[in-house]
């Protein structure tokens, strides 16, 4: 079937939001790029304006493989066709203005956020510092860069509170393809309090610990324990008398915990926290 045909399905099947279908036709359209020198944006000073409105098309092909991947779940693919865009992004003759709110921009920022969700954070730096050394995208004022960014800084310096925000304001969404990460993010934002809190503290109780982990306090104690050991594999946190004892883990077997070393202090990020959800109870 001819290039031009297998376009038309695609694009048909992924306005009537059929992924399963993008992703049947996709490889084939990309063995017709091939024969056609189109997958890869080899371009020069002799370059026609056909040749670059050809490239543009297979750069949108190649968008469709992205998004229809990511919303059918299919995250190989995922990676694959976004490290076959890159070169179209980073390709100075295709793009000779700053993009702003635009796909590109939307789908960089969807690579962000995976990288986010694996936890990838060497890499999602790596891709960060590509995009600031294009000098092609307005970073400050884009919507869909700011939203991984902001969620990346507000991780490192520990603002919890401001992450539980970004990610339940869903209405507020710059696309509703970021809400396909949210329970994901949602997951490694808790994953990263509840280390820091076994880290902190010796005990705390229950619902202050609750409170910290974003679960809501009419959930069962027991059930709040099943949920613990089942998103984060948590078999050192014991359950007694309505607080939860943080059974400390030794990472060297020659430490000596009569040493006299210094006792752990608290985090204060963590201490605010928790004197946040306190003064909610209060209120309530």
């Amino acid at each position: 079937m001819p290039l031009q045909k297998l376009s038309e399905e695609l694009y048909k099947a992924f306005d009537q939001g059929d992924y399963t279908q993008c992703q049947k036709i996709l490889p084939p359209i990309r063995i017709e790029l091939i024969k056609h020198n189109l997958l890869v944006p080899l371009l020069n000073d002799n370059t026609n304006k056909n040749k670059i409105n050809d490239l543009r098309i297979s750069q949108r092909i190649l968008e469709i493989g992205v998004l229809s991947s990511l919303l059918s779940h299919n995250y190989t693919n995922f990676e694959n066709y976004f490290s076959q865009l890159k070169p179209f992004y980073l390709n100075k003759k295709l793009y000779h203005k700053h993009e702003l709110n635009t796909d590109t921009t939307k789908i960089i920022s969807l690579n962000l956020l995976y990288l986010l969700s694996k936890g990838l954070i060497s890499k999602f730096h790596i891709e960060l510092e590509i995009i600031y050394n294009s000098n092609q995208y307005n970073i400050d004022q884009d919507k869909y860069l700011q939203f991984p960014i902001n969620l990346e800084r507000n991780l490192m310096e520990g603002n919890y509170i401001k992450i539980w925000k970004l990610l339940n304001q869903t209405t507020n969404l710059p696309c509703f393809e970021y809400e396909h990460f949210i329970d994901t993010l949602i997951h490694a934002l808790r994953f990263e309090i509840s280390k820091s809190i076994e880290k902190t503290y010796k005990f705390l109780p229950i619902n202050n610990c609750k409170n910290l982990l974003y679960f809501p306090q009419e959930q069962s104690d027991s059930q709040f324990e099943k949920e613990l050991l089942e998103e984060f594999n948590i078999n050192n946190w014991r359950f007694e008398n309505g607080n939860i004892y943080f059974d400390q883990i030794e990472e060297d077997e020659d430490l000596d915990l009569d040493s006299g070393n210094e006792p752990i202090k608290e985090n204060p990020i963590i201490k605010n926290v928790l004197n946040y959800s306190e003064q909610i109870e209060s209120i309530v």
